[in-house]
């Protein structure tokens, strides 16, 4: 079995809301455009995958996003770390890399105190927008937006976030909805959907 499917599977690890800790599911979901998340089936060719190598730079042009990329892993208590700061994302290393088989998770914080954080915008991608990241082997993965859901955080879906469906795929998350000033906390996470388009070699 592949090693970050296991993992997964054996932590039962669900998105972080950015701000707060995880509560179990309960598969509440607010479609904002695109298809349903689990009905999503990539028609590309299984072969269209990339080698394991850690993901450098994050670009998505339709909302001026170009942002290095950190690493968060897990907590002590198996929740998934906050990205350290808001001015750029990070990667869960526990997973695939983009473009590798399986489900990459990408987080970053919508805002702050100080103002907008490098996912404000995410909400608002449509489908088809493409997102683009950089390995560090070169490579650039090319992926195509299939779906943007928010989700209430006591219905986090995590194994739709983070389960692998046999294909190559990218789930962004940031958080949203409305925001609760007794706890500071936003009570929705936003999730992007993508699928595997394009892989381009190295620059030469």
């Amino acid at each position: 079995m592949i090693w970050w499917i296991t993992a997964t599977a054996a932590l039962a690890v669900a998105v972080i809301s950015l701000v707060g800790p995880w509560v179990a599911p309960r598969n509440e979901t607010v479609v904002v455009s695109g298809l349903s998340p689990t009905s999503v089936l990539v028609s590309r060719p299984l072969f269209l995958h990339t080698s394991r190598s850690r993901p450098a730079v994050l670009s998505i042009a339709s909302i001026d996003v170009r942002t290095r990329l950190g690493v968060v892993g897990l907590q002590a208590d198996h929740q998934v770390m906050v990205p350290p700061s808001t001015a750029y994302a990070s990667w869960f290393d526990l997973g695939p890399t983009p473009g590798q088989v399986g489900s990459a998770v990408i987080l970053g914080h919508v805002d702050s105190y100080i103002g907008p954080g490098v996912f404000f915008n995410l909400r608002y991608l449509k489908v088809g927008a493409r997102v683009n990241v950089t390995l560090a082997d070169g490579v650039v993965a090319r992926f195509a937006v299939t779906g943007v859901v928010e989700y209430s955080k006591s219905g986090f879906p995590d194994a739709t976030v983070y389960g692998s469906r046999g294909v190559s795929m990218l789930q962004l998350v940031t958080c949203g909805g409305v925001f609760d000033h007794q706890t500071g906390h936003y009570e929705s996470n936003f999730v992007v959907y993508t699928r595997l388009v394009q892989v381009s070699p190295p620059t030469r």
